[in-house]
């Protein structure tokens, strides 16, 4: 039978970010064995067979801490970690879910390709069922096997990702030459007598490119003075941007915080069945350096037939007094003139409660486009044993337990 010939894979933009997508495995997702890796047909080569892998089991606060904490293991690089498939634009994938029984590295917290050299479009794996519900430690997981997938080895330095030590603390990338190795050190497989993964990764992507200016935020709708009726649907709309990347959007209603998106595209936020009343809102946006923007206020009303509600400040909304009857009205809303005057305008609108769906997290009244609020999780160090696996493949698959 003839070899099927794979054309060469895209390389990622030069100049831009090299993007390291945290893949969840949300509904589950199934992955083929095959070489080489391309993570576009979700193919791999250190699979032995196609696996179907569950969803991240330990739920969003736990997930969102997870990709908060990659974020900061890379943050001095021009790297960018989302949890956004960002296909067909070409990326590294992290899949994030499952066992290393399932994937066939029993008693692994992570495996990954190795050829010395950066691989296009790999897919590398950290099991979370085998690392239990610790963000921190995932995180360091995801970073090792991404690393791996660019030629790095195991380094004998327990400060630093690459390395099987542990007991040391949270670790992050080191700037300095180390040996190579395990549980001892020795020389590096790829060559040389020590390994710097810090300059490593910064000479293959490049440093973080400086983030100089704050996000911007508006509101796009509704609209400062905006009008609804009763029982109305709507969406709070939003446009944010910055020159680096927006880390999160907060929602506020009436100067309290309401609800937070942390994904792009950050919103809208539904509101369902709204009530009458008056309300305000404004939007915090905080980009990936921790700069943060507050927009415009932008108030709305909500009426009973969608009619703007009347100024009880404007004297013209009292009726003017009738013929012989006296004086203007007294402008206080309620039409009662002075001098008897005639019917005037309405008073104020009676005070209304939060519309239903206003704000709240996806299991309320429709409202499934919005992330809940990051949960304070707790990040701990679990070490644990650390195998180098070797396949019969052209490749080897450094894991990590």
């Amino acid at each position: 039978m003839p070899a099927v010939l794979t054309p060469e894979l895209p390389a990622q933009r030069a100049g831009g970010p090299h993007i390291i997508f945290l893949n969840r495995c949300v509904g589950g997702i199934s992955i083929d064995a095959g070489w080489p890796d391309d993570n576009t047909v979700n193919r791999s080569g250190i699979l032995n067979g196609t696996t179907q892998f569950p969803e991240y089991p330990f739920g969003d606060g736990s997930w969102n801490q997870v990709v908060l904490e990659a974020k900061e293991i890379f943050a001095p690089f021009n790297v960018l970690i989302t949890d956004v498939d960002p296909s067909p634009m070409p990326h590294d994938e992290a899949l994030v879910c499952g066992s290393g029984a399932l994937a066939g590295f029993s008693g692994a917290g992570g495996v990954s390709p190795f050829t010395c050299d950066v691989i296009p479009a790999p897919i590398t794996f950290t099991f979370p069922e085998s690392l239990g519900d610790d963000p921190r430690n995932i995180a360091e997981v995801i970073a090792q096997e991404a690393a791996h997938a660019w030629g790095l080895e195991h380094e004998f330095k327990c400060e630093d990702p690459m390395s099987y030590l542990y007991g040391c603390g949270e670790k992050s990338f080191q700037d300095g030459d180390y040996q190579c190795g395990e549980y001892e050190g020795r020389a590096c497989e790829c060559g040389g007598a020590t390994q710097n993964a810090f300059a490593a990764i910064t000479e293959l992507f490049g440093s973080a490119v400086p983030d100089t200016e704050a996000p911007t935020a508006s509101i796009v709708s509704p609209t400062d003075g905006q009008v609804f009726a009763a029982g109305d649907n709507f969406d709070v709309a939003v446009d944010v941007s910055d020159d680096g990347e927006i880390a999160r959007v907060d929602l506020y209603l009436d100067g309290e915080p309401s609800s937070a998106d942390m994904s792009d595209p950050f919103g809208p936020w539904p509101v369902i069945d709204a009530v009458a009343g008056s309300f305000e809102i404004y939007i915090v946006a905080t980009d990936a350096a921790g700069k943060e923007t507050v927009s415009a206020v932008v108030h709305f009303d909500v009426t009973e037939d969608g009619v703007p509600p009347h100024d009880p400040s404007d004297g013209s909304d009292g009726g003017e007094g009738t013929d012989g009857g006296g004086g203007d009205g007294d402008g206080d809303g309620d039409g009662n003139g002075d001098g008897g005057g005639g019917d005037g305008g309405g008073g104020e609108g009676e005070p209304g409660a939060l519309p239903p769906g206003f704000g709240l997290g996806a299991e309320a009244a429709g409202c499934g486009c919005t992330a809940d609020p990051l949960a304070p999780v707790q990040a701990w160090w679990t070490g644990g044993l650390l195998v180098l696996w070797q396949t019969s493949r052209r490749r080897r698959a450094a894991t990590r337990a």
